[in-house]
C-alpha cells in the first residue's frame, strides 16, 4: 500500500559551527571517488523504515525504545530520543548542497508524563552530586526537525576525507501536547557535489614529519635513523627553519607551524607529526609553542577554567570543504572561543595524526628516545606485553549505585582479545604505590587508569557511594616504578593529568599574586587549581621517567568529563556511552578488534569517531573532550613493536 508521504527541502550551509542534532554512532558508506569524478554533482537516495517504538513508563517520566535507532540522543538539559544515524565519507573538499526529504504521515502517540530529560554532564572532580529527572520546558517540538547533519574533514585511513554524518529522528516529543509523533518512512535524497581536481595530492615523500627545537636535532637524530630503518620515512625540521622562512603565513610561531604542516602534507604526503618539546627547564618559555583553547569558559561552567593546552589545533588543518582551519574565524587572535556572546568555527577532525614529546630539557629527549627505539626494536614479549592493567573504582555517588570506573575498565578489557586483565579495583583493594606498582613492574602492554586526576596525582573512591578516596598514585610514586623497558601505553580518565604547562616558575608567580595563601590552594581533588608548582605533570612524568614508566600516555589536558547514571533507561551506564568514558573504550575497542596498531592512528582514529557520534549535540562539552585528549608519546610508534 502506498503511503502518503509529506515533502520537504533542507539547503544545507557547510559550516560546522551552525550544525545543531546530535548522534551516537555511525554505519560508514565509502563512495568511490573515481567513479563519481567525471560528474561532480550526484544524488544519493537513502530509505528508512522503523518499527513502532516501545514507550515505557518510569517513576516521573517515559522512555522511547526503538528497534532501528542506533543510539539515544543525550543531550543535557533536553528530552531522550531515539536517533538513527548514517555516515558517509567523500574526497576532501565535497560539498552537500542539499537535501530532499520525504515521510510517512505523522501517527500521534499520547504520553501520560513527560519525556525523559538528559541532565548536565559533570567535571570529573565535582563530587557528591545528586541529580535528579528534570521536566523539558521547551514550547517547540523537540528535535526541531526529522533530519539534521553534519560535516568535517579529516583522516579516514590515511585518506583525506570529507565526513557526512545523517541523523534521522524517528520520534520528536510534543511536550505541551503531551505526546509524540512517529514516522513509519523516511526517503531522503542527498545532493553532493564533489572538488573538480583533489584537495591534496597523493604523496609519499615522507611519513613522519618530526618538528623540534635546533637544541635537541643531535638527539633525535637516532630516532630519524631508526624510523627509516623500520621503512617509516622520516623529514627532521627545526622550529628555527619554520620560522625563518618568512613567506609561511601565519600571525605567530604556532600558526607558522600549523602552515608548515599543511605544506608538508601537500607537499611530502605526511600521515604523522611528532612536536618535540615542552617549557625551557622550569621556566615559563617553552621549546616549541602551544595553543590554548577557550571552550567552555568561566561565564556558563562550574569552575575557572578559561584556557587549556590543545594540540588537536596543529592535527586540525582542513575543514570539510579542504580549507585552512585557524580555530579563529573572528581574527582577534583568542583561539577556539566558546562563549554565550561568541564561538569560533572549528572542524576539529584530525588532518594528521600527532602527538607531543613534552621534553623540558636535552637529558629527557635522549631518555624517551632511547625508550621509543628500544620499544620498537623487537616485538614484545607476549608474556609481559599480553597483560592490561586496569585501575579503578567508584567515580560517583549516583542513584543507580554504578562502581562506574571499574565498569568502564571491565568495558574496555572485552575488546582487547587476548590480553589478560590485570585488576587494581577499589572493590578489591586501596589503590595506592604498593598495589599499582605489584601490578606494572613485571611489564604490561597497556594500562586504562579511569578515576578522577590532577596535576601532580590520580586518585578515585571505595564503593559503594563513591565518597570515600582511595590513597591513590601520585607524581613521586612514578619514580618507584622498576618495569624497566617493559612499557605499556597508559590510558587515564580524570582531570588534568596531562597539563603539561606545569613549571616551577609558578612558585614564584603564586607567591608574587597572592602572597604565601598560594601554597594552601594545593590540597588533592579540591577547588580548581591549573598552575600547579610541579616540574612534571602527571602523565608526562610517566613517558620521561629512566628505567621505566610508560611508553606514551595520552590523558586530559584539562577538565575530564564522564557521564552518570542512565538516563535513557537501557540499562547501560552513562559512564560507558558517551563523553570521556566512550572515547576512552573506544581507544582499546579500535586496537584490540580493529587491529589498529599505531599509536597515533589508534587515538587519531578514537577522536574522529567520536565527533561523528556526537558533535551535532552543540555541548562545549563535546568539543572540549576532543581538544584536551592529549597523545604524550610518539604517534608513529608501532604499539608492541616490529617483527
Amino acid at each position: 500500500m502506498k503511503r502518503n508521504l509529506n515533502k520537504k527541502i533542507i539547503v544545507i550551509v557547510m559550516i560546522l559551527s551552525m550544525v545543531l542534532s546530535s548522534g551516537f554512532s555511525a554505519v560508514a558508506i565509502h563512495t568511490n571517488a573515481s567513479s563519481v569524478s567525471l560528474n561532480p554533482s550526484y544524488t544519493i537516495t537513502k530509505t528508512f523504515v522503523f518499527s513502532t517504538p516501545r514507550i515505557d513508563q518510569n517513576n516521573e517520566s517515559v522512555s522511547i525504545f526503538l528497534n532501528e535507532s542506533d543510539l539515544n540522543r543525550l543531550n543535557p538539559g533536553k528530552p531522550v530520543v531515539p536517533v538513527n544515524l548514517t555516515q558517509m565519507e567523500f574526497p576532501l573538499g565535497t560539498e552537500i548542497t542539499n537535501i530532499i526529504y520525504e515521510h510517512s504521515t505523522p501517527e500521534i502517540i499520547p504520553i501520560t508524563h513527560p519525556l525523559v530529560v538528559a541532565m548536565n554532564s559533570l567535571p570529573d572532580n565535582m563530587q557528591n552530586v545528586k541529580r535528579s529527572l528534570g521536566i523539558y520546558g521547551g514550547t517547540d517540538p523537540y528535535p526541531a526537525d526529522w533530519v539534521s547533519s553534519q560535516t568535517g574533514g579529516g583522516l579516514s585511513k590515511g585518506n583525506h576525507t570529507t565526513f557526512f554524518v545523517l541523523r534521522v529522528y524517528p520520534v520528536r516529543y510534543f511536550p505541551l501536547d503531551d505526546h509524540l509523533e512517529f514516522i513509519r518512512q523516511i526517503n531522503v535524497t542527498i545532493t553532493v557535489k564533489t572538488p573538480v581536481s583533489p584537495v591534496v595530492n597523493d604523496n609519499h615523500v615522507y611519513d613522519l614529519l618530526i618538528i623540534a627545537p635546533k637544541e635537541f636535532i643531535q638527539f633525535l637524530q637516532p630516532l630519524v635513523c631508526h624510523k627509516n630503518q623500520q621503512g617509516l620515512k622520516t623529514k627532521l625540521v627545526t622550529l628555527d627553519t619554520i620560522n625563518q622562512k618568512m613567506f609561511w603565513q601565519g600571525r605567530d610561531s604556532a600558526e607558522k607551524i600549523k602552515y608548515f604542516i599543511k605544506d608538508a602534507i601537500e607537499s611530502w604526503g605526511i600521515d604523522y607529526v611528532l612536536l618535540v618539546g615542552g617549557h625551557k627547564g622550569q621556566s615559563f618559555s617553552w621549546y616549541l609553542p602551544v595553543r590554548y583553547s577557550h571552550v567552555a569558559p568561566e561565564d556558563d561552567q562550574v569552575g575557572a577554567e578559561q584556557s587549556f593546552l590543545s594540540d588537536l589545533y596543529y592535527a586540525d588543518i582542513y575543514d570539510s570543504k579542504g580549507q585552512f582551519c585557524s580555530w579563529d574565524s573572528n581574527g582577534n587572535s583568542i583561539f577556539a572561543e566558546w562563549r554565550l556572546s561568541q564561538r569560533d568555527e572549528m572542524d576539529l577532525y584530525p588532518d594528521v595524526y600527532l602527538g607531543r614529546l613534552a621534553c623540558t630539557s636535552k637529558a629527557e629527549v635522549k631518555v624517551v628516545v632511547d625508550k621509543i627505539i628500544s620499544y620498537e626494536q623487537t616485538k614484545s614479549d607476549d608474556q609481559w606485553f599480553n597483560r592490561m592493567v586496569l585501575i579503578a573504582g567508584d567515580s560517583y555517588n549516583d542513584t543507580n549505585g554504578f562502581i562506574e570506573g571499574e565498569l568502564a575498565t571491565e568495558e574496555a578489557a572485552k575488546h582487547m582479545l587476548g590480553f589478560t586483565a590485570v585488576k587494581v579495583w577499589t572493590s578489591e583493594q586501596d589503590i595506592n604505590k604498593k598495589t599499582v606498582k605489584n601490578a606494572v613492574d613485571p611489564g604490561c602492554g597497556f594500562i586504562y587508569f579511569c578515576g578522577h586526576g590532577n596535576p601532580s596525582s590520580w586518585s578515585t573512591h571505595f564503593p559503594p557511594n563513591g565518597t570515600l578516596w582511595c590513597t591513590g598514585f601520585e607524581n613521586k610514586d612514578v619514580y618507584s616504578l622498576k618495569n624497566g623497558y617493559k612499557l605499556p601505553v597508559v590510558v587515564v580518565g580524570g582531570c588534568h593529568n596531562a597539563q603539561f604547562n606545569t613549571t616551577l616558575a609558578n612558585i614564584a608567580k603564586g607567591i608574587r599574586e597572592s602572597g604565601f595563601s598560594y601554597f594552601s590552594r594545593r590540597q588533592p581533588f579540591g577547588d580548581f587549581w591549573y598552575n600547579e608548582w610541579i616540574p612534571n605533570c602527571w602523565a608526562w612524568l610517566f613517558v620521561r621517567k629512566n628505567g621505566g614508566g610508560a611508553i606514551a600516555t595520552i590523558a586530559n589536558t584539562g577538565l575530564g568529563t564522564h557521564g552518570s547514571e542512565d538516563f535513557d533507561n537501557n540499562t547501560v551506564p552513562d559512564y560507558l556511552e558517551v563523553l570521556d568514558g566512550w572515547l576512552e573504550i573506544r581507544f582499546f575497542q579500535l586496537y584490540g578488534e580493529g587491529h589498529v596498531d599505531m599509536l597515533g592512528a589508534t587515538h587519531g582514529q578514537a577522536l574522529t569517531g567520536y565527533l561523528n557520534r556526537f558533535l551535532g549535540n552543540e555541548d562545549k562539552w563535546d568539543v572540549k573532550i576532543v581538544q584536551q585528549w592529549e597523545l604524550l608519546g610518539d604517534p608513529s610508534l608501532k604499539i608492541g613493536g616490529y617483527e
